[in-house]
């Protein structure tokens, strides 16, 4: 098999458009054919999985009369058709000319012997309003689609203040459905993707979308000032992105961007992977009159008004159900009923009284456009004229319709096994992963050799074995078609590998791997590469199996690096776990800085399991290098105090939707609030010293019938009053009314708010503690944290560069979390200053913890 060379840029790979650049991609098609290792009629698309669902029992058929590559070049001036078997033609569908200021022309659509070609100029033309007008280009299929079909395209926009668009239109302009509607250059939305569909009457022209905020998709790749355009356009070196939708029924549309689900449209409710969560909506009333048609009601900032019934971290369509049912009965894809009612029970559910939905075939269009809401947008003549700027490019477009698997088997056409090159130490073992090509072949196994057993073993599941010092390859074969592909494996003495006082565990060496999200690359689960795991999705696991010569606590390190928000690694020891450390964006997947996770794990002499959990909220999370467990130098002395921050919990369930937090607490920056009756949050802790333990509260409430429950490893404990303190802030001490024995090791808690009122009381954190805990000694203690706050002095504040802290306390650790409760600084220790340059303006909490384990918090204001 033929490898392409590796994709340095990680983020272009993964969140980009899994499309190799054309130029690479016919290089590398030649030379394939050349040596006979694919098809001569493979696509530009061959090896991208499809990433919707078939269905159960079906399997996703090509539709070659309305699929292109664009491998051909094309050229006319008038009215043409082109592609094989005449799949297209150079104009809209009807004899309108374009929307906005737009005049669409035949020359100024060309196919390149690459990519479909979609140009814009300046025009003398005015007959629609302004000075002069734009000139561009649209294609529309031969050949109609209808559900169930799923329709795609890798598409590099325009970096111009106009629309890139790839739609379906149904001939009689009623029922749209747009794939993409990007506006590259335009301020103030070149950020963002419009995921929208449009259900018409044509007289008097009435138009409804959904409107809601979230049909407005942010990217992590692209800002307010380096918009899609820049992205696409890359100096010059296009990049791609690929647009889908599959519409699987008449109420029933998923959209995915770059092969990821984004947004589905079910009935009465959408889902959106909105910034890495998942958000389950509906419209909360139909009151907007336009033409005397009653369309869903817009809140005070102009976009739909819904309410949230739900989120989660992974998509949910049962979630999506729910919401659906338990929906005010506004069907989104055509509230209004526009197209009419369901009578014939077109999607066989059984219904009648509802909206039909989309039901008619559609052509596919191409095209660029003015829109007239943004006329005043409109590029200037130069920009118009400038070839770096007023072009938009289709790699490929590819349909497919779902059909019955039967007998009809899809073969395998390529194999990849990753990493392609692997070091590891003799007597340690390492995991080889493989993947078919196409990954919806119908047989799917391998089998895997090594060239030198004496060097390196390997199982029929990917494990390699380092046996002894030297160098193997590790080939696998396919099952189906015999195409094979290699690693290069060496083994290194392992004499040096380090004290017992530090274990490394190297991230690319894992046992398994398990995942809940496909991301088009690793199907479950992380990617094993040279020298760390990357293709790493919330969610994503990774176990270890490691051998301790030495008995004690151990402190986590992560050599960790990502370029997005909302990411978290979780440590599990032995299936039991230690505790999650917010990831700080540093801008790169590769910049690798050493993380302290601030957690502590015990562990015995001898074999034990390690389970490392992407448990952040962005689909996308971060790439590691490696672990490291360094036993600590505490000598083993057990601490006076265990601290839990209340915010730092696990997870949190609840019953009472308050209308801030679904089901559960909420996450603040110095506690957990929102907190209702029946609401529970769980946390994990450490235990150095068996030993009898207090457990006591800071808490405040300003209600009555306010009470805390407390279980350990799920057994209750204690139950507590909290007595009104006529505030929500005020944090004072409640001790539990029973202590806990505790051994050695790591221990869950559960805090329960089981007191009747709707709502209950803000917990900034639960202390366990060894000493006395008379109402004398608590005071005595709360006194005396008091004035230890008071000997802190944090200077200046507002600060611009650098914080300086003036103590005669050791500092052991800083954490600085930003308003909405990340981590966005830490330094363990203190070496004369605070550097804070890379802090935005505004205000944020810090945390000082000294080494008698005290924590002192002062809020802080960055500002230049």
């Amino acid at each position: 098999m033929i490898k392409t060379a590796t994709v340095h840029d990680f983020a272009v790979r993964k969140k980009g458009s899994n499309h190799v650049k054309k130029r690479n991609s016919k290089l590398i098609w030649m030379l394939t054919v050349l040596l006979g290792t694919w098809g001569i009629h493979a696509q530009d698309w061959a090896g991208i999985p499809i990433p919707a669902n078939a269905g159960n029992g079906k399997v996703w058929e090509l539709q070659d009369q309305v699929s292109d590559d664009f491998n051909y070049n094309f050229n006319s001036a008038s009215w043409s058709n082109f592609g094989s078997g005449n799949k297209w033609y150079n104009f809209y569908h009807n004899a309108w000319d374009g929307p906005g200021y737009t005049y669409w022309k035949n020359q100024n659509v060309t196919v390149d012997g690459s990519d479909l070609v979609i140009n814009v100029g300046y025009t003398a033309e005015n007959s629609k309003g302004g000075s002069y007008g734009v000139a561009s280009g649209c294609v529309t299929s031969t050949t109609k689609v209808k559900y169930p079909v799923y329709v795609e395209s890798a598409i590099s926009v325009a970096n111009i203040s106009l629309a890139s668009c790839f739609w379906l239109l149904s001939p009689d302009d009623t029922e749209e459905i747009d794939i993409i509607e990007n506006y590259g250059g335009v301020n103030g939305y070149k950020h963002l993707t419009h995921i929208s569909h449009h259900s018409f009457v044509r007289s008097p022209f009435t138009d409804y979308q959904p409107r809601d905020t979230n049909s407005w998709y942010p990217d992590s790749r692209v800002n307010t000032s380096y918009g899609w355009g820049d992205w696409c356009w890359n100096n010059g070196d296009r990049r791609y992105m690929r647009m889908g939708v599959n519409w699987i029924g008449p109420k029933h549309f998923e959209y995915y961007i770059d092969g990821e689900l984004v947004r589905v449209m079910y009935y009465n409710a959408i889902a959106t992977n909105y910034n890495g969560t998942w958000q389950y909506t509906y419209f909360n009333s139909m009151n907007w009159n336009v033409n005397g048609y009653n369309l869903p009601t817009n809140n005070g900032a102009g976009y739909t008004d819904v309410t949230v019934y739900a989120t989660t971290v992974a998509y949910s369509f049962e979630k999506l159900q729910e919401a659906s049912n338990a929906s005010n009965g506004y069907n989104v894809i055509d509230p209004a009923w526009f197209q009419g009612g369901d009578d014939q029970d077109l999607d066989g559910n059984g219904v009648t009284v509802e909206a039909r939905g989309f039901t008619k075939e559609m052509d596919i269009i191409i095209n660029m456009e003015s829109q007239s809401w943004l006329a005043g947008s409109t590029p200037s003549a130069s920009d118009l004229n400038d070839p770096t700027k007023n072009t938009m490019k289709v790699d490929w477009v590819r349909v497919y319709k779902p059909v019955n698997s039967g007998n009809a088997d899809v073969a395998v056409t390529g194999v990849t096994l990753s990493p392609a090159t692997l070091s590891i130490e003799q007597g340690a073992t390492a995991n080889l992963t493989g993947a078919v090509i196409p990954s919806t072949a119908t047989i799917k196994t391998m089998t895997f050799s090594s060239s030198n057993t004496a060097v390196a073993t390997v199982t029929q599941s990917g494990v390699v074995t380092a046996v002894s010092i030297g160098n193997a390859v590790i080939t696998a074969t396919t099952t189906d078609g015999g195409y094979t592909d290699t690693s290069s494996v060496t083994v290194t003495d392992n004499s040096n590998s380090g004290n017992e006082d530090t274990i490394v565990i190297e991230a690319e060496n894992f046992a398994s791997t398990t995942g809940t999200y496909n991301d088009g690359f690793v199907p479950y689960g992380v990617n094993a590469g040279t020298t760390k795991i990357n293709y790493v999705n919330s969610n994503d696991s990774a176990t270890y199996n490691i051998q301790v010569s030495e008995a004690g606590n151990y402190e986590i390190s992560y050599a960790i690096s990502t370029p997005v928000a909302n990411a978290a690694i979780s440590f599990y020891a032995d299936n039991v776990l230690v505790g999650a450390t917010n990831v700080v964006n540093n801008g790169q997947w590769d910049a690798y800085q050493n993380l302290n996770s601030g957690h502590q794990v015990y562990l015995s002499a001898g074999d034990h399991t390690i389970k490392i959990v992407a448990s952040g909220s962005n689909a996308w999370q971060w790439n590691l290098d490696k672990i490291t467990l360094t036993k600590s130098v505490s000598g083993g002395t057990t601490p006076s105090n265990i601290i839990i921050e209340a915010e730092n919990f696990m997870s949190t369930t609840g019953t009472y939707n308050d209308g801030f937090v679904p089901y559960g607490v909420n996450q603040s920056s110095v506690g957990i609030n929102y907190v209702n009756s029946n609401d529970e949050a769980v946390y994990s802790f450490f235990v150095q010293n068996s030993g009898v333990y207090n457990i006591q509260y800071l808490i405040s409430t300003p209600v009555n019938q306010a009470q805390i429950s407390v279980y350990v490893n799920n057994t209750l404990v204690a139950t507590n009053a909290v007595s009104n303190n006529g505030a929500w802030d005020d944090y004072q001490t409640l001790n539990a009314a029973s202590t806990v024995s505790l051994q050695p090791g790591t221990h869950t808690l559960k805090i329960v708010a089981s007191g009747s009122n709707a709502w209950q009381w803000n917990l900034d954190k639960i202390i366990l503690s060894s000493g006395a805990t008379s109402k004398q000694n608590e005071d005595s203690k709360r006194s005396a944290s008091t004035e230890k706050s008071n000997q802190f002095v944090f200077y200046p504040n507002p600060a611009s560069d650098v914080l300086n802290i003036s103590t005669s306390e050791t500092i052991q650790k800083i954490q600085v979390y930003n308003i909405t409760g990340a981590v966005v600084l830490q330094q363990k220790g203190y070496n004369g200053a605070l550097d804070v340059r890379e802090l935005a303006n505004g205000l944020y909490l810090l945390q000082v913890t000294t080494a008698e384990e005290e924590v002192i918090t002062k809020r802080i204001v960055i500002s230049r």
